[in-house]
């Protein structure tokens, strides 16, 4: 009896394909599983990420004292040639702070980011084999520098103390158009933002109203407005980008924020 009864259920499972206790619903068999559920992995990357507002917050940090100014002052540019300005503790702690920022930021910005370590990782590897090569593409360097500045100078909320736009016992009345002329012949004087330094340009793109700027003293500069025709009225602090030597000649007392090193007159300036 207990024969027929094993034969019977066997049976059951050929006609039927399955046995009362592996049965799938709808009609599925354990090898069809069906459409798999959708992955929330791209939902949880994405929020992962920062905004451009929140990266370029870290990059430029406060007065100019970001990632992003710290190392365009730190790759010294010569003609044909390029170094890193400082130790390879500082390599270090910079290239690592940049690598922090670039998990955290938005994902069309990583490439720029990457490039922008380069020559800290170069400086750790010069250090640790002095012999090895000295690996830094200038000019994709200064494209990505020039990408990012573009992008973040928007978000450069620093602001010039009152100090700086008035005068005071402790810090200089700053420069006029008359005195600014005087020291300094020929300025200022309208230019394009295209004839001047990468670092200047990229600052000003998109944001000028037709391309040209201001050109306050030698390696400085606020946008133009055609509208604004007194070039006096542009000799304020809080407008001033370009030399951070040359911005404190000018603006005594005034902060570093949108200044960088050795930036040089464009090619319309007077020379």
């Amino acid at each position: 009896m207990r024969k027929a009864v094993a034969v019977s259920a066997l049976a059951l499972v050929f006609v039927t394909g399955c046995s009362s206790g592996a049965a799938e619903p709808d009609g599925l068999s354990a090898s069809d599983p069906g459409p798999a559920a959708p992955s929330a992995a791209p939902a949880v990357a994405a929020a992962a990420q920062g905004s451009d507002e929140q990266t370029c917050s870290e990059l430029l940090g406060t007065n100019g004292k970001g990632p992003l100014y710290r190392a365009t002052y730190l790759l010294k540019i010569g003609d044909g040639t390029s170094g890193f300005g400082g130790s390879a503790e500082t390599a270090r702690d910079l290239s690592e702070e940049i690598r922090g920022i670039t998990g955290r930021a938005p994902q069309d910005m990583e490439a720029a980011l990457e490039e922008l370590a380069s020559p800290m990782d170069a400086a750790i590897q010069r250090a640790e084999n002095p012999n090895s090569a000295w690996n830094v593409n200038v000019e994709t360097w200064k494209s990505a520098v020039a990408e990012l500045l573009t992008r973040c100078a928007p978000y450069e909320t620093a602001t010039d103390s009152a100090a700086s736009t008035s005068a005071s016992p402790a810090v200089p009345a700053p420069a006029t158009a008359d005195t600014t002329s005087a020291a300094y012949p020929g300025y200022p004087l309208i230019v394009d933002a295209a004839s001047l330094d990468y670092r200047v340009a990229a600052w000003f793109s998109g944001r000028l109203i037709d391309g040209r700027v201001t050109a306050l003293a030698p390696g400085l500069y606020a946008p133009y407005d055609p509208n604004v025709p007194d070039l006096s009225s542009y000799y304020t602090a809080d407008r001033a980008v370009g030399d951070g030597v040359m911005k404190h000649i000018v603006f005594p007392g005034s902060g570093n924020a949108a200044t960088w090193s050795a930036v040089r007159p464009g090619s319309q300036e007077p020379r």
